[in-house]
């Protein structure tokens, strides 16, 4: 397992007793990749509700270039994003192209190309 996020603090926030005192740890903050020689995405109204199926299976924000394991996603993830893309009458995917392309930018591309149904 590999965290999603990593935040360096110059020292741990401790209770009085000198035990990690997590009410005062910050909050995570996710970083996206950031590709700004990359085009957009051929369909963005297509980009844009793929991220969004994305960002409501995941639970984070989620772009075109954002890789789907980075931001914690994983077989049962998966499965799960393939049904929220059905149900919004979105083409299919198969969970191996998704594995193969684990960006919605990448995946728009197999898309585009075969359809990516099975």
């Amino acid at each position: 397992m590999v965290p999603s996020t990593v935040t360096a603090l110059p020292a741990l926030p401790l209770t009085a007793n000198g035990k990690l005192d997590a009410s005062r740890l910050p909050e995570p903050v996710l970083t996206r990749a950031v590709r700004p020689d990359a085009p957009a995405p051929a369909d963005e109204g297509l980009a844009d509700r793929l991220s969004a199926v994305w960002s409501r299976v995941l639970g984070v924000p989620v772009g075109p270039d954002d890789d789907f394991f980075e931001l914690g996603g994983n077989s049962l993830f998966a499965i799960r994003i393939g049904t929220a893309m059905r149900a919004e009458g979105l083409p299919a995917v198969r969970l191996r192209d998704l594995y193969r392309r684990p960006t919605v930018r990448a995946l728009l591309t197999e898309l585009a190309a075969g359809e990516g149904s099975g």
